[in-house]
């Protein structure tokens, strides 16, 4: 390989990999922004809570039953066979 296209191949991944942060960037802004307006009215706030309790509740008894009750399964197959 030739020292340019060497050149170029690392110019054209240096400003493919800037398009994406750009992109990525205005997304995750766009995001703020739309958290910001649902979050600022005191309904939206009290449904978010609701949820995220909700949430909570489920997380905390799934971790509960796999802490209580692990799942072991008896496995019959060696390795290396194709049954």
């Amino acid at each position: 390989m030739t020292e340019v296209h060497q050149k170029k191949v690392a110019k054209s991944a240096n400003t493919v990999n800037s398009i994406v942060a750009g992109v990525a960037g205005v997304i995750a802004g766009g995001a703020a922004v739309a958290a910001a307006v649902i979050m600022s009215d005191k309904k939206n706030q009290k449904k978010v809570e609701n949820a995220l309790h909700g949430a909570k509740g489920k997380v905390t008894e799934f971790i509960d039953t796999i802490t209580t009750q692990p799942v072991v399964e008896k496995s019959v197959q060696k390795v290396g066979s194709k049954t």
